[in-house]
């Protein structure tokens, strides 16, 4: 009777085994795929531009443009890609697509093939032309810092003073993503209302934030909202909050 015992527990333990290690084994596999796609795209349609080279935005003063998009190379691939986003020195470097919903892209990948690292996508409620006052673009929080993995580093003063700008592409224009707050909500906040963020909802924002900032926010900015999920109790998420600015 024991002996058997053993044996069932042995069969047992055995194929918690075989479970865990078909799971680590499917995520690293679906891991790599992700990476893989992105890095060929990465080599069709950007070039990083000569450091040397600075851009007039439409204040005084002058940025490097980081990167050249080729967005009919990209349209060839997936109709659905409306922007890039970039942020120097971190993963992100991504063609960020939008869908009739916010489910399609959540566990597929630009070319339609289910992964669980997904893609980064714009809520299909907001303009792709960037006209809405608020923006909101969605990427899972991968655990090697993939994807929007990277933005609970935001939760470091120094993180953020050495990354406070992200950069945006589209078709038809190029934009800076002028960072200026990060912090937990949760799911259910306002904020994914796409309501018009006035003055005083800036200003919480500004004041729940992880680290401080410079940044000049007036009325009429567009603001982008990066959204991932964290895991400091259930349904909260992390968010990274910059002011656009075309370049």
């Amino acid at each position: 009777m024991k002996k058997a015992i053993k044996i069932i527990l042995i069969i047992i333990c055995l194929c918690v085994f075989i479970f865990s290690a078909y799971n680590i084994y499917k995520y690293l596999a679906e891991e790599h795929a992700n990476k893989k796609l992105n890095n060929g795209l990465i080599e069709k349609a950007v070039v990083e531009t000569s450091n040397t080279n600075t851009i007039s935005s439409n204040t005084e003063d002058e940025y490097t443009l980081p990167l050249s998009v080729d967005f009919s190379a990209l349209k060839q691939e997936n109709e659905d890609i409306i922007g890039w986003i970039y942020s120097e020195n971190t993963p992100i470097n991504y063609p960020v697509v939008q869908s009739d919903d916010n489910e399609y892209y959540l566990r597929r990948l630009t070319n339609g093939e289910y992964n669980i690292a997904g893609s980064i996508f714009m809520d299909y409620r907001n303009s792709a032309s960037l006209e809405d006052n608020n923006t909101i673009i969605y990427g899972h929080n991968m655990k090697n810092n993939t994807m929007f993995g990277s933005l609970q580093e935001y939760k470091s003063q120094e993180y953020y003073d050495n990354h406070k700008i992200m950069y945006y592409f589209t078709p038809e224009k190029n934009y800076m993503i002028k960072i200026f707050a990060g912090y937990t909500i949760s799911v259910e906040s306002d904020i994914y209302n796409l309501a018009v963020i006035d003055e005083k909802e800036i200003e919480g924002l500004i004041n729940k934030s992880d680290f401080k900032s410079d940044v000049d926010i007036r009325q009429d900015d567009k603001i982008v909202t990066l959204s991932t999920c964290a895991y400091d109790y259930d349904g909260a998420r992390y968010i990274v909050v910059g002011v656009l600015q075309e370049i």
